[in-house]
């Protein structure tokens, strides 16, 4: 049987596989279900309905599956949480369900998301992510696999944030950030590429040279972006970094963000 402590209160009609740890004073919902080897450190809220996979961590006053902040929510109707294997959920995180009726928001494997930090309702992140403190993606937002948000970075509704992308901290951003990138600013621009993450990743030497010709090409060749991409297409070897690169920023609905940074004039 689970491990509940007394002090909790565990709705009836919630599912929880029998190695769940839940320590005191949690709330979990009548239409959640909880994974093997998952535990609730303490004073954490589980509602709506959310699926946790196995492995999760969730401290103290978290909140996952709470409604969408968001008029459209039709009160009563089933929006989804749902939440892959390993993830931490540290103190004061907050994560939302979908709001139209049976939509969901999407967690997957492998992230952390650290103190006060916040996904919107119908977000989706994917792999390996890190969330520093007080970060937060507003609704629609999708996050790559292994991409970095640094503290306080907000990001604006139905932005995208490509794999192996950084946020630098305190940035504000209401366009794409392109795969294997470093951002930063108000709607700043690309400074350069993730190179560390990319190296700390075991990418090879020959790939991080052709990633930085292409932000040589998209971000410092003074060329439009559709030209830009033409000649990444033409000019480098089309190997899959280049495919993403050239996709992500092709299906670009808000548009890709631009140059511009501090002591830059592109």
């Amino acid at each position: 049987m689970p491990k509940i402590h007394p002090s909790s209160i565990v709705s009836e009609g919630a599912i929880l596989d029998d190695s769940v740890e839940i320590g005191p004073f949690c709330f979990v919902g009548p239409h959640v279900k909880i994974g093997g080897g998952t535990r609730l450190i303490g004073h954490c809220n589980i509602d709506g309905y959310t699926t946790l996979g196995t492995g999760n961590v969730i401290h103290p006053f978290a909140a996952l599956g709470q409604p969408a902040q968001d008029h459209a929510v039709v009160e009563g109707a089933a929006t989804y949480l749902n939440i892959g294997n390993n993830n931490i959920f540290r103190e004061g995180c907050t994560i939302h369900t979908g709001t139209l009726p049976d939509s969901a928001t999407t967690i997957g494997n492998g992230n952390m998301f650290m103190n006060a930090t916040h996904v919107a309702h119908n977000c989706r992140v994917g792999n390996n992510v890190i969330y520093v403190g007080f970060a937060g993606t507003a609704g629609y937002c999708e996050v790559f696999d292994n991409a970095l948000i640094s503290g306080l970075v907000g990001m604006h509704q139905f932005c995208r944030v490509g794999r192996f992308a950084i946020i630098s901290g305190g940035s504000v951003f209401s366009k794409d950030v392109p795969p294997f990138m470093m951002a930063e600013g108000r709607n700043g621009g690309v400074k350069m590429i993730n190179k560390i993450g990319l190296q700390r990743a075991g990418f090879p030497a020959e790939t991080i040279t052709v990633i930085k010709h292409i932000f040589q090409i998209y971000y410092r060749s003074g060329l439009a972006p559709s030209n830009a991409l033409a000649k990444i297409k033409a000019d480098l070897p089309q190997i899959p970094e280049v495919l993403e690169f050239v996709e992500f920023c092709e299906k670009s609905r808000r548009g890709v963000i631009s140059a511009r940074v501090e002591g830059h004039r592109n």
